[in-house]
């Protein structure tokens, strides 16, 4: 049961990169709108407006600049930012893997037999993490190919 709602949760979460996408395809468009309207209502103010465009568009330059931060392109903050994901995902995986070699060493030690060990290795939240993981990723893969469409 575990793993079939791991199974679920996989699969719905790696659809979850196009829906942020989309909604993120429509902010950027209502912002351009909303950036193309200032631009109308200025162009039909005539000459006399100039300063205000020339303000608007400072307005706009300076919005840009402030947020440049959560996408940084080079140097180190980049290196540093596309880095935490991969460090986090081999720190803890590097764990679990410690956690189940304990497990097969302290029955080996007791039984002096491996196959004792499987079933406490391989328990239903193991089970779940591993198919919640693979879900996602051929999730992934599956979704990305209908939206092609």
């Amino acid at each position: 049961m575990i793993a079939l709602l791991g199974s679920l949760i996989g699969f719905s979460t790696s659809f979850l990169p196009q829906i942020l996408a989309y909604f993120q395809s429509k902010q950027d468009h209502k912002n351009r709108m909303e950036e193309l309207r200032l631009k109308g209502e200025i162009a039909s103010l005539g000459v006399q407006d100039e300063i205000a465009k020339l303000d608007k568009q400072a307005e706009v330059a300076q919005m840009r600049t402030i947020y440049s931060y959560a996408n940084p392109t080079k140097g180190f903050a980049a290196g540093l930012s596309a880095s935490v994901r991969p460090v986090l995902t081999y720190g803890f995986f590097m764990l679990f893997l410690a956690v189940k070699i304990v497990i097969l060493l302290e029955v080996m030690e007791d039984t002096g037999d491996w196959k004792d060990a499987v079933p406490l290795m391989l328990d239903p939240e193991t089970q779940a993490l591993f198919s919640s993981i693979v879900c996602f990723w051929f999730g992934s893969r599956a979704s990305q190919k209908f939206m092609k469409r």
